[in-house]
């Protein structure tokens, strides 16, 4: 029977480098996002930018879209998903 071990480096934790803010108008709404995304630690830096809809992008993948919950738990859903790539699993058996 195999066994399955997982190692990963706590203390190195996955940064993410870049969050692009999209926004329509800037709000009120989007000053309050802004200053939530730059209490993150892992966020090095952000981005604004004019465009068609309120949204969030991080290292590439939308992080949040107008209307779809909460924009912070989507940055560090994506976090997750990174960091989550850096597991590697190794097999015994």
């Amino acid at each position: 029977m195999a066994q399955f071990h997982f190692s990963f480096n706590f203390e190195r934790q996955y940064i993410i480098v870049i969050v692009q803010i999209i926004y329509k108008t800037f709000t009120p709404e989007i000053k309050k996002i802004i200053r939530r995304v730059r209490r993150i630690r892992s966020v090095e830096e952000v981005l604004f930018s004019k465009g068609d809809r309120n949204m969030i992008v991080a290292d590439g993948l939308v992080a949040w879209e107008e209307g779809q919950g909460d924009p912070i738990e989507g940055i560090y859903d994506i976090k997750i998903m990174k960091s989550l790539l850096e597991i590697t699993p190794q097999i015994s058996g």
